[in-house]
């Protein structure tokens, strides 16, 4: 028997509601970190990043001695970077002609789950490209409305937030770099990096690489213990795709650039997320341009680095 049209927009909407909406982030490790620790935003031209990093140099507070005339000028220091909103959306697409020949409500059922599915990881990959992007058309998804990501946020130099390097030094990441010459990692170079991103209780609990570069740190790491916890993604379907190394977790994402390992510390490295528009679906039963149904899913947000210095990047590893 076949199912009605109506029950089949009501299935396949449902099936967003329910699944696609997460499985979007759960189809990535790395995405399903950056989803638990989201910032939800009210709205705004822009979004609002405060910032804890502070220049004394340019602060009108000084050492003084009791004779001394103190200064009546207010500080104005840089308190925030501001950021653009992006918009993102995926489509389900059901064509009337597609139920037809899926004769049968189990042949119609496949269909759906097939389409949702498709959508999800498209969406899923999507992002993630944005997320490890620097916003322009020349890397991640190659489009200039993309995520503003990791390429630019965890970065030595570039203006981002709208506050340049030159008007607060130390903001900047820790980069290791080898004027494009691949090297063999090495603990120490790890290491190092990891402790230039480490402030007071501050650490680093992300590490981000491709497999090749997995390879290499699970081969540097094998004398070592590296494990001083289970692992926060084993119960997702991760497992075996994460190493646990100073209390963080090191994780393979394929879309991370080549060559290129990242320590990232979540409590400023995070998706930011409009509380209206977080994964909001809507369905048009007839399209006026084709015989078919469409579901869409969207969401508005940003990937913000709010804090650079805080998160550090190793470049030209030989994988």
């Amino acid at each position: 028997m076949a199912l009605p049209y109506s029950t089949i927009e009501s299935i396949t909407n449902n099936l967003i509601l329910d699944k696609v909406t997460e499985g979007v982030f759960k189809s990535s490790a790395v995405l399903e970190r950056f989803r638990k620790v989201q910032e939800l935003e009210e709205g705004g031209n822009n979004i609002k990043a405060p910032i804890q990093v502070v220049d004394d140099t340019g602060t009108t507070g000084e050492f003084y001695s009791s004779q001394d005339t103190l200064s009546l000028e207010s500080y104005d220091g840089i308190s925030a970077s501001f950021h653009n909103w992006k918009y993102i959306y995926e489509s389900v697409v059901i064509y009337k002609s597609e139920i037809a020949k899926n004769a049968g409500k189990y042949g119609v059922l496949k269909l759906i789950e097939q389409k949702v599915k498709l959508a999800e990881n498209a969406m899923a990959q999507r992002m993630m490209k944005g997320i490890h992007s620097d916003g322009t058309v020349n890397f991640g998804a190659l489009d200039a409305d993309q995520f503003v990501g990791l390429l630019l946020g965890v970065k030595a130099s570039g203006t981002y937030g709208s506050i340049a390097p030159a008007d607060l030094a130390h903001w900047v990441s820790y980069v290791d770099s080898n004027a494009a010459v691949n090297r063999a990692l090495t603990q120490a170079i790890l290491d190092k990096a990891m402790d230039q991103a480490t402030e007071g209780d501050q650490i680093p609990n992300l590490g981000i690489c491709n497999k090749a570069v997995f390879s290499k740190v699970r081969g540097l790491l094998a004398t070592y213990q590296r494990t001083t916890r289970e692992d926060s993604l084993g119960s997702l379907g991760h497992k075996g795709h994460v190493l646990v190394y100073n209390g963080s977790d090191i994780v393979v994402d394929n879309l991370c650039p080549s060559n290129t390992f990242y320590w990232i510390n979540q409590n400023f490295a995070k998706l930011h997320v409009h509380k209206d528009n977080n994964m909001r679906v809507q369905k048009i039963s007839d399209l006026e341009t084709a015989d078919a149904q469409l579901h869409r899913m969207f969401l508005y947000g940003a990937f913000i680095v709010s804090e650079r210095n805080k998160n550090s990047k190793i470049e030209d590893i030989t994988e």
